[in-house]
């Protein structure tokens, strides 16, 4: 039996492998949203109401003209910006490069940054009008189903009849998604409306994971991440369901990765994201609040 010697024991080897900490590693939302390129400081997304025809008798009446609303939203620029530093003694003592790990950290971090403007503005007060100098909140345009008994099949078909009545979703086939956690995924995964053959054909569970419930495709988020996309406050999660149309998202500057060398440090380097972007609420109707128990 060989005998080790006294270098071998001391040998440390190095992985050329990095670990990446379990995160939330690309944007969820990117693909349930409308994304518009956005130039200056805001961006005013405009938007038509609804109209309705009058009935006439008789002939060579007057024309009177209907009256359609003009609706504008303001979208404001928001700059986010992460550098890392890279310190040459550093990558020397891990026998790597760090500077492409450092920069998938930024692009992940980036990707995050997505979906919490978007959930951030799911809700939040709108600016309107010419000037943008009215507000309008979500209470008096949205809607907000309480689940904070548990979110159960019943719960689902009450967001769906809210949809319907008003108006979403009714003429052509139209998307819907919801955010959820990992509270609310166990809660459906016990609904029998959802798991039983007896109620569906269709097969919403795939390897023990439930993808869509009721028409809605589910988005989860990590809800015991230290600070998770879905806000939770008083021990109630805000989650969501929205139509693809009720969002739209401004980019004024897609991802900006870049790698530059410090003169005024010694031997440093520095990985450095850029990004802008904005988001608003496009019409109240299309986007519900799910107040659940954390």
């Amino acid at each position: 039996m060989a005998m080790e010697t006294i270098d071998d024991v001391a040998i440390t080897q190095f992985s050329s492998m990095v670990h990446v900490k379990a995160q939330q590693m690309k944007a969820r939302l990117r693909g349930s949203v409308q994304i518009v390129p956005m130039s200056g400081e805001d961006f005013a997304y405009d938007g038509l109401g609804a109209a309705e025809a009058t009935e006439i008798s008789g002939r060579h009446q007057l024309v009177n003209f209907a009256d359609v609303e003009h609706t504008r939203r303001k979208i404001a620029r928001r700059r986010f910006v992460l550098t890392l530093p890279i310190d040459a003694a550093d990558a020397r003592s891990i026998l790597l490069n760090p500077t492409s790990q450092y920069a998938g950290v930024c692009a992940r971090a980036a990707e995050r940054v997505f979906d919490r403007i978007v959930v951030e503005e799911l809700f939040a007060t709108v600016l309107t009008g010419r000037d943008f100098s009215t507000s309008v909140t979500f209470a008096s345009e949205g809607s907000t189903v309480t689940a904070t008994a548990g979110l159960t099949y019943a719960k689902l078909l009450e967001i769906k009849k809210n949809f319907t009545d008003n108006e979403v979703g009714t003429d052509m086939p139209e998307q819907f998604v919801m955010g959820i956690s990992g509270d609310e995924e166990e809660a459906l995964m016990q609904e029998i409306e959802l798991m039983s053959g007896d109620y569906s054909r269709q097969y919403v569970v795939d390897d023990g994971e439930i993808q869509k419930a009721a028409g809605l495709k589910l988005i989860k988020f990590g809800g015991a991440v230290a600070n998770p996309i879905l806000n939770v406050s008083g021990g109630v999660r805000d989650c969501f369901a929205m139509s693809t149309r009720g969002m739209v998202v401004g980019l004024s500057k897609n991802i900006t990765v870049k790698v530059e060398h410090r003169p005024d440090l010694v031997e440093t380097d520095q990985v450095q994201l850029i990004y802008d972007l904005g988001a608003t609420r496009t019409e109240g109707v299309l986007v519900q609040k799910v107040t659940t128990t954390d």
